[in-house]
């Protein structure tokens, strides 16, 4: 079984990295996944790092001159995976050593299987200016409390706080924030179990920053369709139409992703026209 792992992105070239970074410690043999950068128009000098990353995993990069929408992200990057298993990512998150086995695995054991994910933590991977005040004062906080994070030499630029060896590492997993949505999640696996059983709307849990279903189930849905006004309204017309077709939708509860707060909201979530290209 082959994995494709789709992520798309608009100028966060810092985050995608390290999430990049943590998909070269997997511990899923490299030729059993690829890696399908989709990025939406960045400005940020994107193509020559994606270049110079030395990856060790089968990695495509395909790009926009223009800003497109979040449909045509996301199915760009679907229409080029080869893999049996799809697993869409977002920019932002970093990932275990098991994330990609994780997903395979469900997948061996069940077929038509949507697999959601559960809850999250946010660390401060990337120091930016435009931080709001509040992420000003929570980041401060957070650096003040674990030394080990590289501390920003000036508050004028974008300063990356993190190093391969601690992405490789539990350490971060140890010491992130509570995610945005982990409440709601954990308390879903507490109430449903990782099966979901009796949850009457699994949908609601499909996101797109992490989430996995056979490539085929996809396809034979139409992909993402044009229509939905938001990125959440996307979501969840994607997740209505697998249910409807027969899929079965688990949460999985053996990872914890470490989502990157940015100042910016993701890459998909911004809308625009343009076309695809190398």
């Amino acid at each position: 079984m082959f994995a494709s792992v789709v992520i798309p992105t608009r100028n966060a070239v810092h985050r995608l990295l390290y999430t990049l970074t943590s998909l070269n410690f997997q511990y899923t043999p490299f030729e059993e996944f690829e890696v399908i950068v989709v990025d939406n128009a960045s400005t940020d000098g994107l193509r020559e790092k994606i270049k110079a990353f030395a990856a060790h995993f089968p990695l495509q990069y395909c790009r926009v001159s223009n800003p497109v929408t979040a449909r045509q992200v996301l199915n760009a990057g679907i229409l080029r995976a080869r893999g049996d298993v799809l697993i869409l990512l977002g920019e932002n998150m970093i990932v275990p050593r098991h994330f990609v086995g994780t997903h395979l695995q469900a997948h061996a054991r069940r077929r038509r299987l949507i697999l959601t994910g559960g809850p999250t933590k946010r660390v401060y991977s990337v120091y930016y200016p435009t931080f709001s005040r509040r992420q000003h004062e929570e980041c401060h906080k957070w650096l003040e409390q674990y030394p080990q994070i590289k501390r920003p030499h000036t508050t004028a630029e974008i300063v990356p706080l993190l190093t391969e060896q601690q992405i490789a590492t539990d350490l971060l997993a140890a010491i992130g924030l509570p995610g945005e949505d982990g409440e709601k999640r954990e308390e879903v696996l507490r109430r449903y179990g990782h099966r979901l059983d009796r949850y009457h709307h699994p949908w609601t849990l499909f996101r797109t920053d992490h989430v996995s279903m056979e490539r085929s189930a996809c396809m034979d849905v139409g992909m993402f369709h044009k229509g939905p006004s938001t990125l959440r309204q996307l979501e969840s017309d994607m997740g209505r139409r697998l249910r409807k077709a027969g899929h079965s939708f688990e949460m999985v509860d053996k990872l914890i992703l470490l989502e990157q707060v940015s100042p910016r909201p993701s890459a998909i979530a911004r809308y625009g026209t343009g076309h695809f290209g190398r």
